[in-house]
């Protein structure tokens, strides 16, 4: 048993080993994308990935999807569609070229960064077996692009103009990654936000010279209701499960739940959301989070914009693989649990989708159990870290003694 520990450890600690795992995970993966590896409807999660490839031939041409109301992403991934079509004949095979290029590009950053901070390497573990968690949507969707910046960014956070401008970077791919600024240290904001705004007016200036209809998703948005995985819909989908009787409808590029209520409950829940938010803002403009590990924080920030959007897609799991990774670069984490709660969530989600989508929507009593499962630990990490963070702010955070403070922030220098 003690050689075994040995052993494991060795492996742990092992670039080699890091490196292995990924290409070994990474050749599952995408071997279940396209049909060679056996995997209950693994083909169809490449759905997505054949509408990026249809976009991509138009935005290769210097224009946007105006007026489709599938398309719902900021400027910023036309240019990588685009780039998909650019790049080869088969758009498709670009795609997932370019997804495994910055799903690389998340383990390379993880790596040197737990090297440098003699931290080692279960923040690139964590990436690496977050992707098994996740299934092949971690390679057949978008998400990954921006999870990239996002990491970046979180890394960098010593060096707020450069962590600044990776925020705008992912916030022009997929907004999301916009909520990093929140794990800048409030001394660090300013230039934070300097870097943020001359990089994103830099990139949406290009991407407006190069392109027509680049700001069009924004008015793809407003009559969204609650897709049927959301947390909000939840009542719904388990009501359905008794009575068979809560239509749904394809809207959006989801299904949303058809009922009158719902945009309005739907919009509810958000300001919710915006309003917690809102309060953690308020935490660090006030200095209470100073003392707390940037990655907690952008991890309960992401955690709560997630579970009060009217969207709950199963490749939202990625995002939070990626900024759960970089709290295991922090040694002061208090996110353990929560990420521990997380794990069973996003492997539950693989199995609801895409094999058990279909029986979810028909109100079968297994795939609606298995989403009850679902959205109650991720709701559970979401109460749990943000009372985390709560109590951390309100007790002054935790105590370092002054000596040790300039050790600490050298620790987040990427």
């Amino acid at each position: 048993t003690r050689q075994f520990a040995v052993s494991l450890a060795g492996i742990r600690t092992s670039p080699d080993a890091v490196g292995v795992a990924w290409v070994i995970s990474r050749v599952i993966l995408v071997g279940t994308v396209v049909g060679y590896v056996p995997y209950p409807d693994g083909p169809s999660v490449i759905n997505d990935v054949r509408l990026y490839a249809e976009w991509s031939n138009l935005l290769a041409s210097g224009r946007f999807p105006i007026g489709d109301d599938m398309w719902q992403y900021p400027p910023g991934a036309g240019v990588v569609f685009a780039l998909a079509a650019v790049l080869g004949s088969n758009p498709i095979a670009a795609f997932l070229l370019i997804a495994l290029v910055c799903d690389l590009a998340v383990l390379i950053v993880l790596i040197t960064a737990g090297r440098r901070r003699g931290v080692g390497l279960d923040a690139a573990w964590a990436w690496i077996i977050g992707a098994l968690l996740v299934g092949p949507v971690f390679i057949a969707r978008f998400d990954v692009v921006p999870t990239l910046a996002a990491v970046v960014a979180l890394v960098l956070v010593s060096r707020p103009v450069w962590s600044g401008a990776a925020i705008a970077a992912g916030a022009l791919l997929k907004v999301w990654p916009g909520l990093m600024l929140i794990a800048l240290p409030r001394h660090a904001l300013p230039r934070g936000i300097l870097g943020f705004v001359v990089a994103g007016a830099a990139i949406l200036g290009g991407v407006l010279v190069w392109s027509t209809g680049g700001v069009s998703f924004l008015g793809e948005q407003g009559a969204r209701g609650l897709q049927v995985e959301s947390v909000g819909a939840l009542p719904f989908m388990t009501w359905n499960a008794v009575t068979r009787a809560v239509p749904t409808e394809f809207r959006f590029g989801a299904m949303e739940v058809d009922v009158p209520i719902a945009i309005p409950l739907g919009l509810a829940i958000t300001l919710g959301g915006l309003a917690v938010l809102g309060f953690l803002g308020i935490l660090r403009l006030a200095g209470r989070l100073e003392d707390i590990g940037p990655g907690d924080i952008a991890l309960v920030a992401l955690l709560v914009s997630v579970v009060t959007s009217r969207v709950l897609s199963p490749q939202y799991s990625v995002w939070i693989i990626g900024v759960a990774a970089v709290t295991f670069l922090d040694p002061r984490s208090r996110m353990r649990t929560v990420v521990w709660l997380l794990v069973p969530s996003i492997l539950v989600t693989q199995v609801i989708y895409p094999f058990g989508y279909g029986s979810f929507l028909d109100g079968v009593w297994w795939a609606v159990a298995l989403q009850v499962a679902r959205v109650g630990l991720l709701v559970a990490a979401t109460g749990l870290g943000l009372w985390i963070v709560v109590r951390q702010a309100f007790r002054g955070g935790i105590p370092i003694p002054r000596r040790q403070r300039p050790a600490a922030a050298a620790g987040w220098d990427g």
